[in-house]
């Protein structure tokens, strides 16, 4: 492991730089908690040491505190507690997105300007949600964010967490400015997404699949250029494979590689039907927030640190767990190989 690892990178990315380095895996993180449900900060370490290790020098991207990270479930100190802690451990070898989303403008740029100062590459921020903002509030929004920060600004695009979706007229006008570099796109329509990549100068901003594979299998076709992930947490190969399938334009290998990927989220789909849900009817594909217990009792099994999810998110019982470990075995994830899985 190289010596610098555990040490902050001197400078930040500049945001024109980010814009180009979102294209890529990026890995929205789980927050792993103790048993008494305090951080476990032991097991985030360890975990960001073993993306960095697996991922370093590749198209990958770090996102604490994210909706995968259970950011909603976390104070604002706990927030950043998290931030500091991937940033320290990346230590400049993966770029590193905080999650800073807030209801409020100002408390969205308090979290975010903290960000800033423990070093993060940029922030992910997330529509604001509760009230629905009118259109000229939404810009304000991100416009006034983006004038307190130097760092880049993903724009998080959930119409799921936030009641609305912010349209490509919009997402134009948010562009001009020159921190604000991507969008990171959670519309499971394509025809709208289409509509968003084509309204959207490529030079000024990147636009991204938000959802995760299953949508990015579709989305690859139309140049979408990176993908959010919960899965790389613990297959960070296997992401990076069906990215790379899609650069060559191999859609064989794309069905090829989302043959295995498939199998996961039936399993999360599965874990719905189990709760009197049904999991179709849930945006993204990742059944409500069932994908973050999925994710962390699949991490515990690996050898990684998962732990609890906070309420009012469900674990995995212990018929399913024996089952997801059963699925991890069949798709070539191991206990103590967390990393083997490949395309």
């Amino acid at each position: 492991m190289s010596e610098q690892l555990g040490k902050k990178a001197e400078m930040p990315l500049k945001p024109e730089v980010l814009r180009e380095t979102v294209k890529a895996v990026v890995i929205v993180q789980t927050t792993p908690f103790n048993r008494d449900g305090s951080l476990d900060l032991e097991g985030l370490k360890a975990n960001t040491r073993f993306l960095v290790e697996r991922c370093a020098g590749k198209r990958f991207v770090l996102v604490p505190t994210g909706s995968t990270g259970e950011a909603y479930a976390l104070s604002d100190a706990e927030r950043l507690q998290v931030i500091e802690t991937v940033v320290d451990c990346a230590g400049g070898k993966l770029p590193v997105l905080g999650g800073t989303g807030a209801a409020g403008t100002d408390q969205a740029i308090r979290l975010s300007k903290a960000a800033e100062r423990a070093g993060a590459d940029g922030v992910q921020v997330v529509l604001p949600y509760y009230h629905v903002p009118s259109e000229e509030g939404l810009v304000r929004h991100y416009l006034r964010l983006a004038d307190a920060l130097t760092i880049g600004i993903i724009i998080y695009n959930n119409t799921a967490v936030s009641k609305l979706w912010m349209p490509p007229h919009l997402m134009v006008r948010c562009a001009e400015h020159p921190n604000i570099v991507g969008d990171k796109e959670n519309t499971s329509d394509p025809v709208l997404f289409k509509a968003m990549r084509d309204a959207i100068d490529p030079a000024r901003m990147t636009v991204l699949c938000g959802i995760g594979e299953v949508q990015f299998a579709c989305e690859a076709a139309l140049g979408c250029p990176g993908f959010v992930t919960s899965l790389a947490n613990l297959a960070p190969e296997l992401t990076l494979s069906l990215l790379e399938a899609a650069d060559r334009c191999d859609f064989l290998a794309v069905r090829q590689v989302m043959e295995k990927i498939g199998r996961w989220y039936s399993f999360i789909a599965a874990c719905a039907r189990n709760r009197g849900r049904d999991p179709w009817m849930l945006p993204g594909y990742t059944a409500g927030h069932l994908y973050v217990g999925v994710t962390k009792a699949a991490m515990d099994i690996l050898g990684l640190a998962g732990g609890p999810v906070r309420e009012p998110g469900d674990n995995l019982t212990a018929a399913e767990k024996e089952d997801l470990r059963i699925l991890l075995e069949d798709i070539g994830l191991r206990a103590g190989t967390p990393a083997a899985a490949t395309a």
